[in-house]
């Protein structure tokens, strides 16, 4: 498989690096390179981490090139209009807040706990605290609003942006007396570019379509 990495940030950087380790195929496209169709038509896969706006100017560009993509965009409103568009081309694009493979295994956490809690208590609050680098613009974080989600609750979402903290999220469910909570705390950024590399083989798998990575991943769990 041959890799067009766009964006070569923090986290980019890592994904050329584990594909370099592992001797592949990558070139890496930023400003001074940019990704059109015509470059892109040599590569198998696209992985993107970038911020959501820069994303989202490349649309025209990615939909037009005959290639699959992995993208971590942040910040952007996944519209039906770009859902459609994929499905139009017939392409095939997987996206995600968050790439961890160990993501998964809160989701199905709060999805199948917290969730439940309109159930089993009569007063409680829920919140949700994320801490990331100063360099995140976005407030909250993607994978805090996927949380809240899938917890099926309203909650306050609270957001800090401290040094070079990767990502450390936490729920929190107070009772009158007692406290429960779910912290995932990711402490190197390897773990978002090895999950992005992972989504590059689910495609074999896949029809048309724009498909969440945390979807994918979590119904292998549950085979």
């Amino acid at each position: 498989m041959k890799y067009a990495i766009i964006g070569n940030g923090k986290t980019g950087s890592y994904v050329s690096k584990i594909l370099s380790e592992r001797q592949c195929s990558f070139e890496i496209f930023n400003s001074t390179n940019k990704p059109t169709r015509e470059k892109l038509k040599d590569f198998d896969v696209a992985i993107c981490f970038i911020d959501g706006e820069v994303f989202k100017s490349l649309i025209p560009e990615l939909l037009e090139s005959d290639i699959d993509i992995v993208t971590g965009a942040t910040g952007l409103d996944w519209s039906d209009d770009i859902r459609n568009a994929v499905i139009e081309k017939k392409r095939k694009w997987i996206k995600a807040s968050n790439f961890s493979i160990g993501m998964n295994l809160v989701h199905k956490m709060i999805s199948e706990s917290f969730s439940k809690a309109q159930d089993l208590f009569e007063n409680y609050t829920m919140n949700i605290h994320e801490v990331h680098h100063t360099k995140k613009l976005d407030a909250p974080s993607g994978t805090a609003l996927k949380w809240q989600e899938w917890s099926k609750q309203e909650m306050s979402i609270t957001s800090e942006r401290i040094g070079d903290v990767v990502g450390d999220h936490i729920i929190e469910l107070k009772t009158d007396n007692e406290i429960i909570t779910l912290r995932h705390q990711a402490t190197d950024r390897s773990i978002f570019a090895s999950g992005a590399i992972k989504a590059c083989e689910y495609f074999s798998e896949l029809s048309v379509g724009l498909y969440d990575f945390e979807d994918l991943t979590l119904s292998k769990l549950l085979k």
